[in-house]
C-alpha cells in the first residue's frame, strides 16, 4: 500500500521515521504565479505535515509514503497547488490513498479541483481530507461527493471510526483529540484536530488494506459501514449538517468589470437631485465620468443652490427644478437617484416619486444609491401594468459580488502600493481629495485604480465600489470585509495593472461621543481590512492636535502605515447641545485658513495642504512618489 501525502513537507531525519523511506518532492508557486516541480527536497518548516506523516506511519507501519510538499511564496494555500498534487499522485506513482488534511474555506471551489478529485476517483483512488474546523463551513476538497470528509470525534480507541453517511457535512470522525505527534528537529508536541483525524482514518484504511479487508471501492464502501462505530461522537457538531452536493458551485466565467461596474447601456444620464454633495461631485469631476451627464434635476423645494448652480453653468450641464417636460426626458436614457427620501419636504419627496413614475414609463434606465429608493422602484414596476424594459441597478457590494471574489481569486502577496484617506471627521472632502490625488497622479503618467466607498464612483470610472456611507449597501458580514477587500484589491491588481490603488474612509474614525456610541466601528473595519501601505488625513480647523493624533495612532494600532500628508478643509464644526446635539459646518475666510495651515504643520510635523490649490500638487506627488522609492529600497 502506498499513500501519497498531500501537505507541508516531512522532516524524513526525525526518529519517528528511523525505519521508514520516504519519497517526495515540493510544488512551488512563485510570484509569478509559474508552478514549479523540485524532485526529492520536501523539508517540513511548518511542522504541520510532519505531525501528518508521524500519525499514519505509527498506525501503519508497512505502507510505503510519498509526501508532495505544497507551498507559495506567499505561504497561502490555493487551489492550484492542490490540483498540482493531486494529479501527480494519480497520474506518475501508485498511491492507492490520497491523505489531504488541509483545504480551502469556500462555498464555491474550482473546477478544476474538482475534476482532480473526480479523476482520482474514477481512478481507483482514495481521497481522504480534513473537513473545516467550523462545523457549518464547507472545505474543499473534503466536501466534494467523491472525497471523504473527516471531522474530529470522541473515540473509545484509535482504531475506531464513525461513518455518518455519504451525504453529511462530514462522511467521518476519528480520533482527532489531544495527542502527541512529531514535528521536525526530533521533537514532539501535542496537537487537536480534523488534520490528525484525516490522518488517523488514512492509516485505518490502509492497515485494513494490507489485511486484505478490501481492494475495490464497493468492497470499502461495505466494510467502512460494516465498521463504523456509531458511540463515535463529535464535540463540534461535525456531526449535525448535511451537504447537498448537486448545488455546490463552481468558479465562473463572468469577468471582473461585468461584476463591477456599469454595462455599456448607459450612455447619457441624468442626475436627481443635484443639490446632494455626491451628485456635486458628479459635477465636479464631469471629465471623468464614463458616460455623458446631459441633465442635472434638483428639487423644487431646496436651499443653497447657488454654488451648485454656478458649477453647472460652468459646466455646461442642463438643469431645471421642475416638472420635466417631454423634450427633457428625450435627453438621458438612465436616471441616477440619489437619497431624495432623506429631504424632509413632502413636495420634495411626491416630485421624486413622480420621476421615477415617469422614468418607468419610459423604460429609463436606474441607477441608485438608496436600498429604500430601489425597494420604491421595484415596487412600481411590479405594480405598474407596463411592461418595464430598462434596467435597476443598485450600487452596493453585496453576497453575490463577494461569492465572485472567493470563487475566482486565490491568495497571493499584494504587489501594487496602496493609499487610504482617512479623515477626523465628516464633511472634510475625503473623496474629493481621492479624487485630486488620482486626478494629479495620472497627469503624471500613473496608472491609478479607485475602490470607491461612495455610490457615485460607478460613474467615475472607479473599479468598484463598496459604499459604506451614507446609507451604505454593503450587505456582506463586517467580518467577511478583510478577506472580501483582500480579494478585491487582488482581482484590482490582476485585471488592471495599475501602479497604485487609493481608496478612502467615510466620516470619522474615532466616535464623537463613545459612551453612547453603540455601533460597531465600520470605518476603522474599513481601513483595517484594506490595509493601505500609507494615508493621507483629512483634517478641520476646529480639531484638536489630540484628536488627529488620536486618530491616527488608533490606525496604526491595526495597520502598519504611515501618514503621507494631511489635508485642511476649510469648514469647522461646531456642536450645539439641547434636547439632542446637533453639529454645524461654516466655512472659515481664507486668511484664518492659511494660519491654521502654518499651524497644523508646525504641530503635526508633516506637510498639511490645501488639496484644491494646484500650487499644492506638486506635494502630493512629491510624497507618494519618495515614501514608496524609500519602502522600494528598505525592501531591497
Amino acid at each position: 500500500m502506498t499513500i501519497g501525502i498531500i501537505d507541508t513537507g516531512c522532516d524524513r531525519n526525525h526518529k519517528r521515521f528511523v525505519d521508514l523511506e520516504i519519497e517526495g518532492l515540493t510544488i512551488y508557486k512563485n510570484a509569478n504565479n509559474e508552478i514549479i516541480t523540485v524532485k526529492d527536497r520536501f523539508s517540513d518548516n511548518k511542522g504541520h505535515g510532519t505531525g501528518i506523516t508521524s500519525i499514519i506511519h505509527k498506525n501503519s507501519p508497512l505502507s510505503k509514503i510519498i509526501v508532495v510538499k505544497i507551498e507559495s511564496f506567499d505561504h497561502s494555500l490555493s487551489e492550484d497547488l492542490l490540483v498540482e498534487a493531486i494529479e501527480y499522485l494519480t497520474n506518475h506513482t501508485d498511491a492507492k490513498i490520497l491523505n489531504i488534511s488541509m483545504g480551502v474555506n469556500t462555498n464555491n471551489p474550482s473546477v478544476q479541483l474538482k475534476e482532480a478529485c473526480q479523476f482520482a476517483f474514477d481512478k481507483g483512488v482514495i481521497v481522504v481530507a480534513s473537513a473545516y474546523y467550523k462545523h457549518d463551513s464547507l472545505c474543499f476538497p473534503a466536501n466534494f461527493k467523491s472525497v471523504f470528509a473527516v471531522g474530529s470525534g470522541i473515540v473509545k480507541s484509535k482504531e475506531s471510526f464513525r461513518f455518518l453517511g455519504q451525504d453529511s457535512f462530514v462522511n467521518i470522525l476519528a480520533k482527532g483529540g489531544f495527542q502527541r505527534v512529531a514535528v521536525p528537529q526530533n521533537k514532539y508536541q501535542f496537537s487537536t484536530g480534523t488534520s490528525l483525524a484525516t490522518a488517523h482514518f488514512t492509516a485505518i484504511l490502509a492497515d485494513a488494506y494490507e489485511k486484505g479487508e478490501w481492494k475495490t471501492r464497493d468492497e470499502l464502501n461495505n466494510w467502512i459501514s460494516g465498521n463504523s462505530d456509531n458511540n463515535t461522537i463529535s464535540l463540534t457538531k461535525h456531526d449535525q449538517l448535511r451537504v447537498d452536493h448537486e448545488n455546490i458551485s463552481a468558479k465562473e466565467e463572468r469577468t471582473f468589470q461585468e461584476v463591477f461596474t456599469l454595462d455599456k447601456s448607459v450612455e447619457n444620464f441624468a442626475i436627481f437631485p443635484f443639490e446632494e454633495k455626491e451628485m456635486k461631485t458628479l459635477i465636479e469631476f464631469r471629465e471623468h465620468l464614463n458616460s455623458n451627464l446631459t441633465l442635472a434635476i434638483g428639487s423644487p423645494r431646496s436651499i443653497k443652490l447657488d454654488n451648485t448652480m454656478e458649477l453647472l453653468q460652468e459646466k455646461g450641464i442642463n438643469f431645471i427644478t421642475k416638472a420635466l417636460n417631454p423634450e427633457h426626458f428625450d435627453l438621458f436614457d438612465t436616471i441616477v437617484i440619489g437619497y431624495f427620501l432623506d429631504k424632509l419636504s413632502d413636495s420634495n419627496s411626491f416630485f421624486g416619486f413622480t420621476l421615477i413614475k415617469e422614468c418607468i414609463k419610459r423604460n429609463k434606465n436606474f441607477i441608485v444609491w438608496d436600498k429604500a429608493v430601489y425597494d420604491i422602484i421595484n415596487q412600481v414596476i411590479n405594480d405598474d401594468e407596463h411592461a418595464y424594459t430598462g434596467k435597476l441597478f443598485l450600487t452596493s457590494f453585496d453576497n453575490d459580488k463577494k461569492d465572485f471574489l472567493y470563487r475566482n481569486v486565490d491568495y497571493v502577496a499584494l504587489k501594487r502600493p496602496s493609499i487610504c484617506v482617512v479623515g477626523t471627521n465628516s464633511r472634510q472632502g475625503k473623496f474629493t481629495t481621492q479624487m485630486i490625488i488620482r486626478k494629479v497622479l495620472e497627469k503624471e503618467g500613473y496608472k491609478v485604480s479607485h475602490i470607491s466607498t461612495e455610490p457615485q464612483g460607478i460613474l467615475l470610472n472607479s473599479s468598484c465600489v463598496f459604499p459604506i456611507g451614507h446609507n451604505g449597501t454593503v450587505s456582506v458580514d463586517l467580518r467577511e470585509w478583510n478577506k472580501s477587500l483582500r480579494l478585491l484589491s487582488q482581482s484590482i491588481e490582476l485585471n488592471e495593472e495599475p501602479d497604485i490603488i487609493i481608496t478612502g474612509s467615510q466620516g470619522g474614525i474615532l466616535p464623537l461621543h463613545p459612551v453612547n456610541d453603540s455601533l460597531p466601528p465600520e470605518k476603522l473595519i474599513y481601513v483595517k481590512s484594506f490595509y493601505p501601505d500609507a494615508i493621507v488625513c483629512t483634517i478641520s480647523p476646529s480639531d484638536s492636535i489630540d484628536v488627529i493624533q488620536r486618530t491616527v495612532n488608533t490606525i496604526k494600532s491595526f495597520v502598519e502605515t504611515e501618514v503621507l500628508f494631511f489635508v485642511l478643509t476649510p469648514w469647522q464644526y461646531k456642536f450645539h447641545h439641547g434636547y439632542k446635539t446637533i453639529v454645524s459646518f461654516d466655512k472659515i475666510d481664507e486668511e484664518e485658513y492659511n494660519e491654521k495651515l502654518i499651524y497644523f504643520t508646525e504641530k503635526l510635523g508633516k506637510k498639511v495642504i490645501n488639496i484644491k490649490d494646484e500650487n499644492h500638487h506638486n506635494i502630493i506627488v512629491d510624497e507618494i512618489v519618495n515614501f514608496f522609492a524609500k519602502e522600494k529600497e528598505e525592501v531591497m
